[in-house]
């Protein structure tokens, strides 16, 4: 990987009249809102510090020789570990594309390569602040979002979607400390926006915006179904809301309870915005009619179907409204 150890400092005797009169040596790293510049480098990026602040990890996506950046065929970019407290650099090394680094207060730290070319791909690394590769997974998806605990004891990544293989959209972890992978799974909870970690446990949290944070156990099984199901069905999302309640409608287990949350459901997501958005009211009717059918108010669910398909006609429930209404004009029950 091509690490390198880069050691800075040393004692200088100062003359004590002197101490006040001379201004204070720069810091090796000048950090500025999102991006640090370490001039010593010649070195220009973003950056995560660790929860104290004492570490910093550094990458650049960028071919500094050709000042080529993102997507490219050749020319790796870097990363530095920097200790912030010490002004210090401790490490260095190059990557195809790194990206999205996150850094433990040991100084062990997460780091992705998005890789060279347009190949859906992506791997995975954990590393020591000595630079010993702790773990590394590749994938046959792109990378979405990564992140490591504060004790650097576990880590864990998620992949995009990526219509080949079974890489794509998964949620993976790992116990760093013993650098095995837990589990990798296609988490019922979707893409997270940032994670949690509890270790004495342990389990691995996946915190979603607006709507919660649910957890998953050290083999991957998700422990918090029910507390999901129903924070998103509260919550103020209503694209969110209907996929909940589209979930509902289709579950094998549908009941007269749950068809009527479903309804109840889409009634508040178009109060919350659907209404005004016609491809998700399209989905709020559809999912309407379905729980009007499976309640027999079969007027209602030809109504739904109806609205649905003048909104979208490729909605997918024409033979389904078509039936109902053939069968209410026959006069036949409803199963």
């Amino acid at each position: 990987m091509g690490l390198f150890n880069f050691l800075f400092g040393g004692s200088k005797t100062k003359v004590a009249d002197r101490v006040h009169s001379q201004p204070l040596s720069p810091k090796l790293a000048s950090f500025r809102e999102n991006f640090v510049e370490i001039e010593l480098l010649g070195f220009f990026g973003p950056f995560r510090k660790s929860h104290s602040g004492e570490w910093a990890i550094c990458w650049s996506d960028s071919d500094e020789p050709n000042h080529r950046g993102g997507y490219r065929e050749s020319g790796h970019g870097r990363y530095v570990l920097y200790n912030v407290t010490q002004d210090r650099i401790a490490l260095q090394g190059k990557l195809e594309r790194p990206n999205s680094g996150s850094v433990a207060e040991n100084g062990t730290f997460a780091i992705e390569d998005w890789h060279f070319g347009s190949e859906l791909s992506g791997t995975f690394y954990v590393i020591s602040s000595t630079g010993r590769e702790l773990i590394k997974k590749k994938f046959e998806a792109n990378l979405y979002n990564s992140a490591i605990s504060d004790t650097g004891h576990f880590a864990v990544c998620q992949t995009a979607n990526s219509p080949l293989g079974e890489d794509g959209n998964r949620f993976t972890a790992f116990d760093v400390e013993k650098t095995v992978e837990l589990f990798s799974i296609h988490p019922p909870t979707g893409r997270a926006d940032r994670y949690m970690f509890i270790e004495d446990i342990p389990k691995f949290g996946v915190v979603i915006n607006k709507i919660g944070t649910f957890y998953y156990d050290m083999l991957g099984n998700f422990i918090d179904s029910e507390k999901f199901d129903a924070a998103r069905l509260r919550c103020d999302r209503y694209d969110v809301v209907l996929l909940a309640a589209e979930e509902i409608v289709k579950t094998p287990e549908l009941n007269d309870q749950l068809a009527s949350a479903a309804l109840e459901a889409t009634i508040r997501a178009l109060s919350l915005g659907a209404e005004k958005d016609q491809s998700w009211k399209a989905i709020a009717l559809k999912i309407q009619g379905l729980a009007h059918e499976f309640l027999r108010n079969n007027e209602g669910a030809i109504a739904a179907f109806d609205e649905a398909l003048r909104i979208n006609p490729k909605i997918g429930v024409k033979r389904k409204a078509d039936s109902l209404r053939r069968k209410l004009m026959r006069n036949e029950p409803f199963s």
